[in-house]
């Protein structure tokens, strides 16, 4: 048993990823379906590939690469020189009769090229050339697109970035969902006051400690505006508990101080000209009652 068996792998791995990459020439194509027949592992290895790919294709928004990527590989492969194998015509045999009897001169042989290094036996395969051919060419498209300004790191980093920012985001709401559910937490889905409007922010309460978590709430100019937490009781007036700020991209809670305690059984949430909270609310954006 080879010492790649014995290690569980099989020789033929390689190419399958390459099968389920789609970059195989037809009959390598032929030969890693014909092997996925008779081993599982290789039949597990295309599903894990399969899986990566779908997750990476879903992971992040999809955007139209930047115009300038593709005039600058269109202009390396015009700038590329093609190369053309010239096959050598055969020579007709040249014999010399002299008489019937007469030697025959035996044309001379061609002279042979460098002998190869290559193991007798295996012939190099066309579609293996053909194909680093191509990932030869794509290799120096990029390395000349990452030299002209940098456009797929740019473009690559900003994708990252938006990545990494949404999944901060989700894992900030995730905890947050998990912290109303502690012993002693309160908490109010606050909604426009629309038929069917959907939540645009929570207030959780946990030891006279509120909280506004916002999940629609566009955010608020800080020079000349302010978003101020109200608390109803019944038909009573609406009392400032305080003032927040939203930003662009919404993250984990925003605690909402506030100088006078007491309970509420209403939130609501209202947009303000200027710094300070008034009396009465001017333009409520949402609201809701705490859940029992």
């Amino acid at each position: 048993m080879s010492e790649e068996m014995e290690r569980g792998s099989c020789a033929m791995s390689e190419q399958v990823v390459g099968w389920a990459l789609h970059s195989l020439e037809p009959d390598e194509e032929m030969a890693a379906v014909e092997h996925l027949g008779s081993c599982a592992d290789c039949r597990q290895i295309a599903a894990d590939v399969a899986e990566v790919t779908t997750g990476l294709a879903t992971a992040v928004e999809q955007r139209d690469p930047p115009p300038r990527l593709r005039a600058s590989i269109v202009e390396l492969a015009a700038q590329t020189p093609q190369e053309h194998t010239v096959v050598p015509r055969a020579e007709p045999s040249r014999v010399q009769a002299q008489g019937s009897d007469g030697p025959r001169h035996r044309a001379p042989q061609p002279q042979r090229g460098p002998v190869s290094d290559r193991p007798a036996g295996r012939p190099a395969r066309p579609g293996v050339s053909r194909r680093r051919g191509r990932l030869l060419v794509a290799a120096v498209a990029v390395v000349a697109v990452l030299a002209g300004g940098g456009a797929v790191i740019e473009y690559a980093q900003q994708m990252r970035s938006e990545r990494d920012a949404s999944l901060a985001q989700a894992q900030n709401i995730f905890e947050t969902v998990a912290q109303m559910d502690r012993p002693g937490t309160t908490h109010a889905f606050l909604s426009p006051d629309v038929p069917n409007a959907q939540p645009v922010a929570a207030v959780m309460v946990h030891d006279g400690q509120r909280s506004v978590i916002s999940v629609g709430l566009s955010p608020n100019s800080v020079d000349d505006q302010t978003y101020v937490l109200w608390g109803l009781n019944g038909s009573g007036a609406p009392q400032p508990i305080g003032t927040f700020d939203v930003q662009p991209t919404p993250g984990s809670p925003i605690s909402v101080p506030s100088p006078s305690g007491g309970s509420f059984g209403t939130y609501a949430i209202s947009l303000e000209p200027g710094r300070q909270a008034p009396t009465t609310p001017t333009d409520i954006k949402a609201l809701g009652q705490v859940e029992t």
